[in-house]
């Protein structure tokens, strides 16, 4: 073997060492963090005073209670219904992926965008007048993870009766707050 062949095989086995050992990393960093779950997450839904055209009806949050963050990755599962009758449920309102790590203390806010009012000839998916409850389940639960009931309020924090006008909310994107 001659020299310049030796020495590229020794470049090249310093490279490959050196890719090897930036691929590692301590155990605390390379950890995987487990996906957020209905344990760790207290959640509420405020209505938004008005309703201008293509703003949000209410915002969901949820604050992480946990003691070790959590990815939450992806949108809720959010639904207004009367027992097993008229159900309104919820889909993304885009399609951009969603990854966040949501530090323990730390919360998220959600936009939800849905008719509240209806028409005044027409009736809503889901009527305040017969008391519908409000579920939302974490991106990703876990296979005995049912999620949890929300309240629904208004800014001041006074209880208010759900009214879907949809069949569908739209959920924006969550953002840390």
């Amino acid at each position: 073997m001659s020299r310049g062949t030796a020495a590229v095989y020794a470049v090249g086995l310093v490279m490959l060492l050196s890719a090897a050992a930036c691929g590692q990393s301590d155990s605390v960093s390379d950890a995987r963090i487990a996906a957020c779950g209905t344990s760790q997450l207290s959640w509420k839904m405020t209505l938004l005073p008005g309703k201008p055209h293509n703003t949000p009806t209410a915002t969901l949050s949820a604050a992480h209670m946990g003691s070790k963050p959590c990815a939450f990755d992806g949108y809720p599962e959010l639904s207004v219904h009367v027992g097993k009758g008229p159900s309104a449920g919820s889909k993304p309102k885009e399609s951009a992926p969603v990854h966040l790590v949501l530090k323990a203390g730390h919360s998220i806010a959600i936009p939800v965008f849905y008719d509240a009012i209806g028409s005044p000839s027409g009736s809503c998916e889901v009527m305040a007048e017969y008391n519908p409850r409000v579920d939302v389940r974490p991106p990703h639960p876990t296979a005995h993870d049912y999620g949890s009931r929300v309240d629904l309020t208004d800014a001041k924090g006074h209880h208010r009766r759900a009214q879907v006008c949809d069949l569908d909310m739209l959920l924006g994107a969550p953002q840390l707050h």
